[in-house]
């Protein structure tokens, strides 16, 4: 949340209005610069927030804070709130703040501990013990940053995420959907007005597949946070995306948004989108509609693809869209107007 607030004051380069919005003071947010430019996204780790007022919460309610915080220690009552607005569930900040708090769970501390020791529980029962044994071996991560020369290819490794970008002028709230291929670089990026799991196969429908399917590779490792969009925080059953992703044959892995090594590609990604994106576009007055924005980015984007040089890494020098056709060896089949821009 404070890293998108600081993107939205790099984009709109009106940190009152951002402020504002966001409901913080001015001071926070360069509070929150300074420790984002000194220590990363580790300086914007959330801190506990004071109750305001007392707001009574539900059995079942009350029962989904609980598995949060054991699932996800470290988000606050904030970040739990978000999470269940998404579900459904009408609770204020200030009721989640109260459950955690009767529960001694108020402080992130509380909340490790809580977690460790329901992890530790579950892991003691004779019935994990045997699961264990059963299955040790079958779960493999990815080779994340590709060490493995083998795996350093096209698709190998995508990431996901969701940033909401402000309030845009003449537009209204925007969200950024983006997947974004660690190894070309190249990044596949549409908006819409709100965030939902949805939108995320939408997405995938209307602008992945249909570009992955143009440039002739696919995506083999998908990661994405832990968030309601794209997996499920409860043991309700499957998830719809998560059923998506299987029949396309695309291996889901997840991992907590604080894992900021992991997901560093993708913060590059959308730096890189703000500063020679969304920047200039937030004060241009010939984009008057969400339609407006979207067909801008488009634009961009193709210019991005297959005329911007990649500014480092393996593939130094290179055009993200060549990175990934010489791989596939599928350059010469592809239609004439993808290389009009050239």
């Amino acid at each position: 949340m404070k890293h998108q607030i600081l993107m939205q004051g790099a984009i709109g380069n009106n940190v009152a209005e951002v402020c504002k919005a966001a409901g913080i003071s001015r001071t926070a947010f360069y509070k929150w610069k300074d420790a984002y430019n000194k220590h990363g996204m580790a300086g914007l780790a959330e801190k506990p927030r004071k109750p305001v007022m007392p707001n009574k919460v539900d059995r079942k309610t009350e029962r989904l804070i609980l598995q949060h915080a054991a699932k996800f220690p470290e988000d606050g009552p904030k970040r739990i709130y978000y999470d269940l607005q998404d579900e459904g569930m009408k609770v204020g900040e200030t009721g989640i703040y109260n459950v955690l708090r009767r529960h001694g769970l108020s402080r992130r501390e509380q909340r490790e501990m809580y977690a460790a020791a329901l992890k530790e529980r579950k892991r003691q029962s004779p019935g994990a013990k045997a699961g264990a044994r059963k299955n040790k071996g079958s779960v493999k991560l990815p080779d994340f940053r590709m060490k493995d020369p083998r795996n350093a290819r096209p698709g190998y490794i995508c990431q996901q995420g969701i940033f909401y970008l402000g309030h845009f002028p003449r537009v209204g709230k925007v969200y950024q959907y983006v997947i974004y291929d660690v190894f070309s670089t190249l990044g596949m990026v549409k908006l819409y007005d709100c965030k939902s799991a949805i939108h995320v196969i939408d997405f995938m429908h209307l602008k992945v597949i249909p570009q992955l399917k143009t440039l002739h590779f696919n995506i083999e490792n998908l990661v994405t946070c832990q968030s309601r969009e794209f997996t499920s925080n409860w043991e309700r059953g499957k998830h719809k995306y998560s059923e998506f992703l299987h029949k396309h044959q695309i291996n889901q892995v997840t991992v907590s948004a604080e894992d900021h090594e992991i997901f560093a590609p993708l913060q590059r990604f959308a730096a890189v989108l703000a500063e020679e994106f969304y920047r200039p576009a937030w004060g241009d007055e010939t984009i008057d509609s969400f339609a407006a924005l979207e067909k801008r980015l488009q634009e961009y984007l193709k210019i991005y693809t297959f005329n911007r040089e990649i500014a480092g890494g393996p593939n130094l020098g290179k055009i993200p869209a060549d990175v990934a056709l010489e791989y596939t060896g599928q350059r010469d089949v592809l239609p004439l107007w993808l290389f009009t821009r050239r």
